[in-house]
């Protein structure tokens, strides 16, 4: 069986209607556990502070929640932000979550996909067994504030990291769980600019490799998608000193109904659910099987 990972970041998008963020999560968490599909869900500390019933929700519903940093803002790079920050970040997010939950997060995703050896480094020391923030062969490189030359040499298979590089095989004890990717990521923004029919295709593909491979499938969305675009002002709050992002220009062409897009993603998901030889886990139970802990 080739397992199914579909990860879901969770952030505070001040460009989207907040209250809509908060509301559709009770959508999306819902109709996924009715179809019988666990979450890995990455989230910022900010969130677990505004939506903290939502959180004990996505929780209770057997789904998994891993550290997506404090804010994601404009600065909170784990590529090049420096080990004080990020030992700050990390330890106040992890901590955030724990108490939440009753459970300390092992699984992380830097926002933008960002990393680094000292990252992974504090992440070891608390307690973390897993890096979802590679892209192995993703080729717009650009496109991410973390994006990294790395990516394209990086296995495209679970791999440990060295203690140089979080995009070289070693022994250090914290897994890479790559995105899946063939040139482009298998990730929601793709399905709103190249469409359904693309994307099944894509995962097909990927399901092809992973039937000879054995590697996990990765799919990644994001939760603000399924609400309405407002904009903002400003980009930076003066009272936090939050920099917030701002979308880039490829945005300008995805589909932007935040029902259709929810409908595409509900539809590929179960295309992918269509097929005997996948099973849908969360990043937890992979790392069990990772480390031989069950079959």
């Amino acid at each position: 069986m080739i397992p199914i990972l579909v990860t879901v970041d969770l952030e505070i998008a001040q460009d989207y209607n907040v209250n809509e963020q908060k509301l559709i999560l009770h959508k999306i968490f819902g109709d996924l556990h009715s179809m019988e599909i666990p979450l890995t869900v990455f989230t910022t500390s900010e969130v677990v502070d505004i939506f903290p019933e939502q959180i004990k929700m996505i929780y209770t519903l057997k789904n998994e929640i891993g550290c997506h940093g404090l804010f994601h803002d404009k600065e909170e790079n784990y590529k090049t932000a420096s080990e004080k920050k990020i030992i700050k970040n990390i330890t106040t997010t992890s901590k955030n979550i724990e108490d939440k939950i009753q459970e300390k997060p092992i699984c992380f995703r830097g926002p933008f996909m960002s990393t680094s050896s000292i990252t992974q480094s504090v992440l070891i020391k608390n307690g973390y067994l897993a890096d979802f923030s590679v892209c192995s062969q993703r080729f717009d490189i650009f496109n991410s504030k973390g994006g990294d030359i790395g990516w394209l040499f990086a296995p495209r298979f679970p791999y440990r990291s060295s203690e140089k590089s979080p995009y070289k095989k070693g022994n250090l004890p914290i897994w890479n769980i790559p995105l899946s990717c063939i040139g482009l990521p298998f990730i929601s923004g793709l399905l709103y600019l190249l469409g359904i029919k693309f994307m099944k295709n894509f995962f097909l593909l990927l399901l092809k490799e992973s039937l000879k491979t054995q590697k996990p499938i990765v799919y990644l969305f994001h939760s603000y998608e399924f609400t309405n675009y407002i904009g903002f002002k400003k980009d930076c709050n003066k009272k936090t000193g939050i920099k917030r992002n701002k979308q880039s220009f490829i945005h300008k062409f995805y589909t932007s109904d935040p029902v259709k897009r929810y409908n595409m993603n509900i539809d590929l998901l179960r295309f992918m659910l269509s097929f005997n030889s996948v099973n849908p886990i969360t990043g937890k139970t992979y790392i069990k099987m990772l480390n031989g802990e069950i079959n």
